[in-house]
């Protein structure tokens, strides 16, 4: 057939036409493209599906496709695995998953096509011996699995076996044999490498990590990123920069190592630890998150996932569990272990372009909870006017007093708190722009506890201390909603307040205390600052401050009305007797913007400018109480504005 794009004379149509040899039009590029014709892309590849597939599993050939966009599962019949089998491994390129090995024992690999979802195995790509437990994971250009065992009488095995996806055939590749014979281990990679880490060898667990090199099809031990322990039954899956390996045995764990590829070493994360300890699940994901699913005790059909921007875990909600629990399964993406997920091409005219809109951030400020035996009531203060109303759509998920707050410039989080005889790690988020409220399960408190304290900054809040719960802070992500633990302050009846770069926690007890610990958020590390202590020790205050200076001003024993002002810029400390409290209370807490801060109970307004206090009446609670918390958009130095693009079509 002739090239006949770029023809423009009628008697050139005419005798193409006739000779058969007109370009079809679903090969002419257009823009749009015709309808029922795939999206050209700018490196040649139409997208690749965004989703994930798990498969079999005790004796089940049930396939789920878990859909990233959506974080929702659902099963798809008709990519069931020709054969129902366990203890299998898989991995795949970006068109198709390959599911192979299992009891029996299997060497049947069967081929799932993402396009279809359809389901069929694949004689010319069997392993090249048959066996149970192997590890798998590859490239676009083939699929490497690697150890495993008989079964019986469960011989351990090095056998590397590669996938050539473009003729789907298997042989095996001796240079890349594994370093030590194991089965129950767990793979992933990135374009260039594969990493098979952990299982059980002869007689016990291991932790060694193997290296298989696509280029050289070679395979050597990396020390270095040794799985922090040695174990067996886990799972992983990763991106281009990392792989996280997370679960498993002996026992069941929770444990998640991330691997850095570039340095070829590993380290636990604590942060992405699985939200349940499990073993014998599977793992896949994309470019910017894993999931791991199923496995046992249970068995399970729960859905974890692992955001990889900030080395944090979740569990998703129902609608993303497997459809049936189960374990021993396996799983593949076609967006895992750096797959590329193609790139649409520049739009048609009209050009989308772009101007920076600046949006007024919500100039009020929320005091929530409190009260006793604890309330839900949502108060909102609006700066402004000086007044303060009920938000009854905003009111807190959870009755109780005693919790801290922060927050960013769209939301506030309130965490933590307790009635008589109940604490709660309950998260609730306030959506400023709605007033409304609803509880965020993944930024939950990693330990039930009262008399905390928080601060933060854009990206994230710091919920620190409190009773019980010993040396504990939770960091929460707020792009994520959720949260991660580190180590915090040992006190309780704290208070906090801070800029964009640091957090700072005065107070508290027992004791009391005017001990100033400072959070560095660069560096998620905490520090003691003694020139910044409080100039009385004091428990049970409040604190809030704009981007220069932190104000802590209050607390017991005894009552106090003492206004204490942190200087960032030097770390220290000095008494501000000019912005003491109209009446000395405690249990109060505080908010505010860049030119002032609100103090509860009888409101005080502290003017930064001048650094004094007066009475502003018109802004006091709807309802009269202590033990509560507060956050505002503008408060700890957060911008008055946000900047950012805004399309529009010329």
């Amino acid at each position: 057939m002739s090239d006949t794009r770029g023809v423009f004379r009628l008697l050139d149509v005419v005798e193409n036409k006739l000779g058969d040899t007109w370009v079809p039009l679903d090969e002419v590029f257009t823009a749009p493209s015709p309808a029922g014709t795939p999206v050209r892309f700018t490196d040649g590849a139409t997208p690749s599906p965004n989703t994930g597939y798990f498969g079999g599993g005790d004796t089940t050939a049930l396939m789920d496709k878990v859909t990233y966009s959506t974080d929702t599962t659902a099963a798809v019949p008709g990519a069931n695995l020709s054969v129902a089998r366990k203890e299998l491994a898989a991995t795949g390129n970006s068109e198709a998953g390959y599911f192979g090995g299992g009891p029996g024992p299997h060497s049947t690999m069967d081929k799932v096509t993402y396009a279809s979802d359809t389901t069929a195995a694949v004689p010319g790509a069997a392993l090249s011996d048959a066996r149970i437990a192997p590890g798998a994971t590859g490239n676009s250009e083939a699929g490497y699995f690697g150890g495993g065992a008989t079964n019986p009488p469960f011989v351990r095995q090095l056998t590397m076996d590669k996938i050539t996806y473009s003729s789907d055939t298997t042989a095996a590749v001796p240079g890349a044999a594994l370093s030590v014979v194991r089965y129950i281990l767990a793979a992933t990679g990135n374009s260039t490498a594969g990493y098979f880490g952990g299982g059980y060898s002869v007689s016990s667990a291991v932790s060694t990590m193997d290296k298989v090199t696509y280029s050289t099809d070679t395979t050597a031990a990396v020390p270095g990123a040794a799985l922090s322990g040695a174990r067996y039954f886990l799972a992983a899956t990763g991106n281009s920069e990392a792989g996280y390996f997370g679960g498993g045995g002996p026992g069941t764990l929770a444990t998640v190592d991330k691997v850095t590829y570039s340095t070829d070493t590993t380290a636990a994360v604590p942060g992405a630890n699985l939200t349940v300890a499990r073993r014998l699940l599977a793992a896949t994901g994309n470019s910017t998150a894993g999931y791991f699913g199923g496995g046992t005790p249970g068995p399970l059909s729960t859905m974890d996932k692992v955001t990889y921007a900030s080395d944090t875990t979740a569990a998703l909600p129902s609608g993303a569990a497997l459809s049936v629990a189960r374990y021993n399964l396996a799983a593949s993406s076609a967006r895992a272990n750096a797959l590329p997920a193609g790139t649409e091409p520049p739009a048609a005219t009209p050009t989308p372009q772009t101007v920076t809109v600046t949006t007024p951030t919500p100039n009020t400020g929320y005091f929530g909870g409190g009260g006793y035996p604890g309330d839900t009531i949502m108060d909102k203060l609006t700066y402004s006017s000086e007044t303060t109303a009920a938000v009854p759509g905003a009111n807190l998920t959870v009755a109780r007093r005693l919790l801290a707050a922060t927050g960013n410039s769209t939301a506030g989080y309130f965490g933590g708190g307790r009635v008589p005889s109940s604490n709660y790690s309950t998260m609730d988020k306030v959506t400023y722009s709605s007033d409304t409220t609803a509880a965020v399960p993944g930024a939950a408190l990693s330990a039930a506890r009262a008399y905390l304290a928080a601060t933060g900054n854009s990206t994230a809040g710091y919920f620190n201390g409190g009773f019980p719960g010993g040396a504990t802070m939770d960091k929460v992500i707020y792009a994520s909603d959720t949260k991660a633990a580190l180590p915090g302050v040992g006190r309780y009846g704290l208070a906090a307040t801070g800029n964009s770069e640091a957090g700072y926690f005065g107070g508290g007890g027992p004791g009391p205390v005017a001990a100033m610990d400072k959070v560095t958020y660069s560096t998620d590390t905490t520090a003691a600052v003694p020139g910044a202590a409080l100039s009385a020790a004091r428990r049970y205050l409040a604190a809030t401050g704009n981007s220069t200076a932190g104000y802590f001003g209050g607390g017991r024993i005894p009552n106090y009305s003492t206004m204490d002002k942190v200087t960032y810029s030097t770390d220290t400390t000095a008494a501000v007797p000019g912005a003491n409290l109209t009446v000395a209370r405690y249990s109060l807490a505080a908010t505010g913007n860049s030119e002032a801060g609100y103090f509860s109970g009888i409101m005080d307004k502290v003017t930064y400018s001048t650094d004094t206090t007066a009475a502003v009446p018109g802004a006091a609670l709807s309802v009269g109480r202590d033990s509560l918390a507060a956050s505002s958009a503008r408060a700890n130095g957060l911008p008055t504005s946000i900047t950012g693009p805004a399309p529009v079509i010329v």
